[in-house]
């Protein structure tokens, strides 16, 4: 009793330890060698092979000028980053791999009944084994990636790319590695506890790996697929993974990543723990070792193959019946093939048939869920008193879209950044509209009918429906009827977001048409919250405190009268005279006239050629040093586009005192294109017209 006793307290010294980890290092010799030389060659030979093409880049494209020192220093250090920085492509496949392979084998004596007695024979506790095959494996993991990166480092500095932000990045970025190899080797020890066959772990450890990802791909495909109003742009929960190791590595600021990555590697430590305590000697060997992880992981991976193949036949057959079908088999396939699998027996297909059933009906359910949205997903309409507020945003807007500090945005993030609405009734008035017109002409929709699905589909009383909307339906849209009249490309893609008072974003993509009642319209587009949430002028931060960089080029379409340089006190005068005649800017003005013109505002950074009309770095104003705040690389391409109309009379007079205005093109006098006896010289003229700029939001048509 006493000897055993002393025994227990000598393991539990560091000593013990210490001795246990020699132990265990003879036995585990070759991934811990296959860890160090992985990253050997990833930091080592990875590094100097980098740097030195880089360098060859530099003399090949240098030619006989040779290259700067600052332009030697930022190539190598955007090689090194991309080795052993924030941009390290190959860390997020050389990580998993190897945490798997120390997980998976670092337990692999538990598949072995000889190997169990051994173990459990020796005077160390289960917890103890449990724990101290985590810590080698984690210093295996940890020394072969310090030792080697420490060796890189030497090899960036002695070829002349290293830097005191390199090293800063390259440590942060070891903090990032050090919890993502942490979360990982703890979803690959719980595959090991879960499963009794180093095959079938290395299965189960890809399917916790990716499962939670992949099914939420295949979810959002269907929402793509099947429902008319879905926001693509906002998926929200279908693209948060909350059980992915690579999804919180690759989001959010370090901190945040490390946070998520520790959290996550602690519940599956504590699931792999309880598993290991719960886990029988005399279940090695099998496949998967408890029998409600068996039935869950069958139903769940029959069910993912299912939904993929309904999704893929869905979108490339079009055929309903044919994608159920064909859903239906490999649902059943799948379940049959995972039973062989646990049983080691092709006869054991059909075992358990209520599990085969229960993938059927998962399946079949959440198809026919998303074909007839029952979810009521399209008609969903918030009530007003709920929604603090809102933003229409149309994604025809073609103009460049920058915030105030020159930062290029897409219409949406551009809408949802600055356009707050606060008339939301209107917008939900425009919303329903959109939605029933866009889940009528829904492909999917149930009630469309296939003699509809072309560009023009004969009514009942023998008119021409262009919409692909069916005369069969039996939803009134009142006063919309003149819907049927409008053809796709006379639609507007608006996105509608609504901003809940309880924090929550909710958002829906639709079509409007052109028909639309322009009153109901206006209410939301002639408002100074939509103009504010779709104008980059109304968010010209950048070129207000950089005016006298900025350029000025107005034309007609055709000919332009020069570039005007402005400065503080000119631009001042055109942003108050545009934004004056904007105000008479609402759907129905953009939809009874076109523009007749178009100015371009651009910042002179020195880099921008004579083509735009800006001058050449030779003859650029200011020094380098005399033009801060122009370092931003996006300020080279920004530029604001300002539609000019015939009833800007403001903007107009402007262009009028400073020379640059040009008179407007009379359309009706332009030579016919479609013309046969067109001359070449008009047609040349046709051919070098700038014909965009007579397309501005709402424009009743484009040319």
């Amino acid at each position: 009793m006493t000897s055993r006793t002393s025994s227990s307290i000598d393991n539990r010294s560091t000593a013990g330890f210490i001795r246990r980890q020699r132990e265990l290092f003879r036995r585990r010799l070759w991934p811990a060698a296959l860890t160090f030389v992985s990253y050997l060659l990833y930091h080592v030979a990875g590094t100097a092979t980098v740097l030195s093409n880089i360098l060859q880049d530099l003399e090949a494209s240098a030619g006989g000028r040779g290259f700067t020192a600052a332009e030697r220093l930022s190539a190598l250090g955007e090689g090194i980053s991309g080795v052993m920085g924030y941009n390290s492509i190959f860390s997020w496949m050389l990580v998993p791999f190897l945490a798997a392979v120390l997980a998976i084998e670092g337990f692999a004596w538990m598949d072995n009944r000889r190997e169990v007695d051994f173990y459990e024979s020796q005077p160390v506790s289960r917890a103890e084994r449990f724990w101290d095959i985590c810590v080698s494996s984690f210093l295996y993991f940890l020394f072969s990636y310090l030792i080697t990166l420490e060796i890189g480092l030497v090899i960036a500095g002695a070829m002349g790319g290293l830097t005191r932000g390199i090293v800063i990045e390259a440590a942060v970025q070891t903090l990032r590695v050090i919890a993502l190899f942490v979360c990982v080797y703890g979803l690959g020890v719980l595959s090991a506890m879960l499963t009794g066959n180093i095959i079938v772990a290395g299965l189960a450890f890809l399917v916790l790996m990716f499962y939670e990802f992949e099914l939420k791909m295949i979810l959002a495909g269907y929402c793509s697929e099947f429902l008319a109003t879905y926001d693509g742009n906002k998926p929200g929960i279908l693209v948060e993974n909350i059980f992915t190791p690579l999804y919180h590595y690759s989001v959010g600021s370090t901190a945040e990543c490390i946070g998520r990555l520790l959290a996550l590697a602690a519940l599956y430590f504590l699931l792999a723990f309880l598993c290991y305590r719960l886990r029988r000697n005399e279940c090695a060997g099998t496949a998967v070792v408890f029998g409600p992880v068996r039935s869950v992981v069958r139903v769940a991976t029959a069910v993912m193959a299912g939904l993929f193949i309904g999704l893929l036949l869905a979108s490339i057959q079009n055929s309903t019946p044919l994608a159920v079908l064909w859903m239906v088999l490999f649902t059943l396939l799948t379940a049959c093939i995972m039973q062989i699998i646990y049983d080691y027996d092709f006869r054991a297909l059909f075992r358990h048939p209520l599990e085969i059933a229960l993938s059927l009906i998962i399946t079949l359910a959440v198809f026919l869920g998303f074909l007839f949205d029952i979810a009521g997903y399209d008609r969903y309409l918030p009530d007003p008193d709920k929604v603090e507020d809102a933003a229409l945003i149309c994604r025809n807007n073609d103009s460049p879209l920058y915030d105030e500090k020159g930062h290029y945005l897409d219409p949406v993030t551009f809408g949802n950044r600055f356009m707050h609405l606060k008339n939301v009734e209107d917008v939900i008035a425009i919303a329903e509209l959109g939605q029933e017109y866009t889940r009528r002409r829904s492909e999917h929709n149930p009630f469309y009918r296939a003699s509809s699905r072309d560009e023009t589909a004969s009514s009942g009383d023998g008119s021409t429906d262009t919409t692909g909307i069916s005369s069969v339906q039996t939803i009134d849209m009142g006063s919309y009827e003149i819907l049927s009249e409008n053809k796709p490309n006379q639609d507007f893609l608006f996105t509608a977001v609504y901003r809940m008072k309880n924090g929550k974003t909710i958002s829906r993509q639709f079509s409007v048409p052109s028909s639309a009642d322009p009153a109901m319209m206006d209410a939301v587009t002639g408002t100074q919250a939509f103009r504010e949430g779709t104008f980059s002028i109304c968010h010209d931060d950048i070129a207000r405190s950089n005016a006298e960089f900025l350029t000025l080029d107005y034309t007609n379409g055709e000919e332009s009268p020069g570039t005007l340089r402005l400065n503080k006190e000119t631009y001042e005068a055109f942003r108050k005279a545009y934004l004056l005649d904007l105000e008479q800017f609402s759907y129905s003005f953009a939809r009874s006239e076109r523009p007749v013109g178009r100015i371009c505002i651009r910042i002179q950074t020195g880099r921008t050629g004579p083509a735009s009309g800006m001058p050449t770095p030779e003859t650029r104003i200011g020094s380098q040093a005399d033009r801060a705040g122009l370092q931003d690389p996006e300020l080279e391409n920004y530029e604001m586009n300002c539609e000019v109309y015939s009833s800007f009379s403001h903007t107009i007079a402007f262009l009028k005192d400073n020379d640059v205005w040009v008179d407007s093109l009379d359309h009706d006098t332009l030579p016919d294109y479609s013309d046969p006896n067109l001359s070449r010289e008009d047609r040349d003229r046709l051919d070098t017209m700038d014909w965009s700029v007579f397309n501005g939001l709402f424009s009743p048509e484009e040319y």
